[in-house]
């Protein structure tokens, strides 16, 4: 009996197998895959005839279906229900396969693909069927941006984390409690604003996106904020601030040597290409987890917030603002 494991110790080892990524171990049932893969691939083959586009034949047809068995091989290293089979609905979505988003063209985008996209519910269905990042592979949720369109304020936050991953709602959990503590000190509250994350998927174990997948997400970002139209922006942490004031036209990863300390602390203005819309200004200030980090970053994150609330309201008196 000493070898047998208590329960209060295999939470642990669970919760700290998430914490590193791992988000399934293994499922009720067993998956046939290549029966997942060929259900995939008729798929496929039927929307291509729909539309028109020639069907996969011969050599092409193997090639795809094994790619269709690598897929449904990662859409089970995800936290989804087990009791549906990937196969019976879109990655990291609990809709059955015959309301998938439409297809969204992968690989980089351009503002002239994303032009048709002009309400939150078009914005949803294309962030949630984009395959040009290969995070979209592995995550739970898409965290798609939420909140009232024509707000005051967008509040962009950094990559998801676990909580964000697990719900597919911007700013839930901790980040989210102290997020609202902080929008509370200054008398907003999170309805009044639009919430987004600066990439639409986790990464792998909480890792830093990589240059390529900030690349292949800024496109959806920026037009996230074209369709939600804020009057202005606040940016959450390093990466929000680097993909946001580095959107420069020539290099989708320009921002990404920035270094995001500097910025914070006065409003600036935006430097994207026209055809992403209007600029905006956009205040850089630490993210909300930060909080715990140290006495000084509270009182750089308190500074921040005044201005924040200084400039939405000139009336307001600072001096009566109290923060916990």
């Amino acid at each position: 009996m000493d070898d047998v494991m208590d329960i209060g110790t295999g939470r642990e080892i669970l919760r700290l197998q998430l914490e590193w990524g791992i988000d399934v171990d293994l499922d009720d049932v067993p998956h046939d895959r290549f029966a997942e893969s060929a259900a995939e691939l008729a798929h496929r083959m039927s929307a291509r005839q729909e539309t028109g586009q020639p069907v996969i034949q011969g050599h092409d047809a193997e090639e795809a279906a094994m790619r269709g068995v690598w897929q449904a091989t990662t859409d089970d290293v995800r936290m989804a229900d087990p009791k549906l089979p990937s196969a019976t609905g879109y990655p990291g979505s609990s809709r059955p396969t015959s309301q998938r988003p439409s297809p969204v063209p992968s690989g980089p985008l351009a503002a002239a693909d994303l032009a048709g996209v002009d309400s939150t519910e078009a914005l949803a269905r294309v962030i949630d069927g984009f395959d040009g990042c290969v995070l979209r592979g592995t995550a739970t949720h898409s965290v798609l941006p939420c909140g009232p369109v024509g707000a005051r304020l967008m509040v962009i936050g950094d990559a998801p984390d676990e909580d964000e991953d697990r719900s597919g709602l911007p700013f839930s959990g901790l980040a989210g409690s102290l997020l609202d503590r902080m929008l509370a000190s200054i008398g907003l509250k999170r309805e009044q604003l639009v919430l987004a994350s600066a990439v639409p998927w986790r990464p792998p174990g909480g890792r830093a996106p990589s240059p390529a997948e900030v690349a292949a997400c800024l496109p959806l970002l920026l037009r996230s904020i074209a369709v939600y139209r804020p009057e202005r922006l606040l940016l959450c942490g390093g990466l929000a601030t680097r993909m946001v004031l580095g959107a420069a036209s020539s290099d989708a990863t320009a921002g990404m040597s920035m270094n995001p300390a500097r910025l914070r602390g006065a409003w600036r203005t935006t430097t994207w290409d026209p055809e992403w819309g209007p600029q905006r200004a956009a205040l850089a200030i630490r993210h909300p987890l930060q909080l715990r980090a140290s006495a000084a970053a509270r009182r750089e994150i308190w500074g921040d917030l005044l201005l924040l609330a200084v400039t939405l309201d000139g009336t307001r008196s600072a001096g009566n603002v109290i923060m916990e």
